[in-house]
């Protein structure tokens, strides 16, 4: 039998009109970035109530560290809040000006923080994440001190796709101790001779990083929130103007200085409201009792580290994939 194979396109055997090579495409994946909001009831009060709404602000605004993408999906614990601190978490919005693809989600449980980093990732995948919550050693905790808890810990990361993520995507916690492995004398020691100590290979943030092959960015140390919302320097001002025009205000949002609204939340900072029930004290001795402190504009900065544990970093630290 004669072979009839010839150039493509002029054998016998094939399409005469085909004389182009196939070419092999690729779909690059469409990306999202999200954001998780934890609840605040530890510091259950007027000064710190939306500081982890606060400082999700000025991490949005920064384009090196909250990029270009898709899609963006704001994930908050839905307890503790009212509805006008749930306003405050929606304004996020306006500061996003490269899409309009913005999803809001209240948290209830776990199961949905697991559910909504695995959601999709055929189609989207994550670029940058980050955390604005509670955290313990080995923990990020979105709801402390609260109930249901909704802990994402280091048992959790191997239940996240390990292909959700770009190759060049980045993870930011702002919760305390992301960078310091658990074990009960870590959890209490208040003060190190050398990272080492604080065995960082085995801590929340490189574990992650491993798993999913990203940098994660995470704190040594606890994380400072305390002048995310305002400067001391006001906070007496602050104070002073409230009590003031509450006097005949007493339901409504209420205008302080010049950047400052106080937004009614019942019952706010009563559990420190009298001493033997009828001399003032905390909250209501300052005239913050009921209200919880919102900046226009969100928050001043991002958290940076505490003071403690001491001999520890001060710096987020990169931690890389090993």
């Amino acid at each position: 039998m004669a072979d009839t194979w010839k150039v493509i396109g002029q054998s016998s055997t094939s399409p005469r009109s085909n004389t182009d090579r196939a070419v092999v495409t690729t779909r690059a994946p469409k990306t999202e970035n999200i954001i998780f909001i934890g609840s605040e009831f530890e510091y259950n009060n007027f000064w710190l109530k939306n500081m982890f709404i606060a400082a999700a602000y000025p991490f949005v605004k920064n384009r090196s560290r909250f990029r270009q993408c898709d899609k963006v999906t704001i994930a908050y614990v839905d307890y503790g809040y009212t509805r006008l601190e749930k306003l405050a978490i929606e304004g996020l919005k306006n500061e996003i000006e490269f899409t309009d693809n913005i999803t809001f989600i209240a948290l209830k449980t776990k199961t949905k923080v697991i559910e909504l980093l695995n959601a999709n990732r055929e189609n989207y995948k994550i670029k940058d994440l980050a955390f604005f919550c509670h955290g313990l050693n080995g923990k990020i905790t979105l709801n402390y001190s609260g109930r249901p808890n909704i802990d994402l810990t280091t048992s959790d990361i191997n239940t996240i796709g390990n292909t959700n993520f770009l190759s060049s995507a980045t993870a930011s916690s702002y919760a305390c101790r992301t960078g310091m492995a658990d074990n009960i004398t870590l959890r209490t020691q208040g003060s190190f001779d050398n990272i080492s100590e604080a065995d960082p290979d085995n801590s929340f943030a490189q574990l992650f990083a491993n798993r999913h092959s990203i940098d994660f960015y995470a704190f040594h140390k606890r994380t400072l929130y305390s002048n995310i919302l305002n400067p001391k320097d006001d906070a007496e001002k602050i104070a002073e103007n409230l009590k003031d025009k509450r006097k005949v205000n007493s339901s409504d949002v209420i205008s302080i200085l010049e950047n400052y609204e106080a937004l009614p939340h019942p019952e706010l900072g009563e559990s420190y409201k009298n001493m033997w029930g009828w001399i003032p004290r905390g909250a209501v001795l300052e005239g913050t009792v009921g209200y919880s402190l919102w900046r226009k504009g969100g928050g001043l900065k991002v958290p940076v580290a505490a003071n403690t544990p001491t001999g520890l970093p001060s710096t987020m630290t990169r931690f890389s994939p090993k």
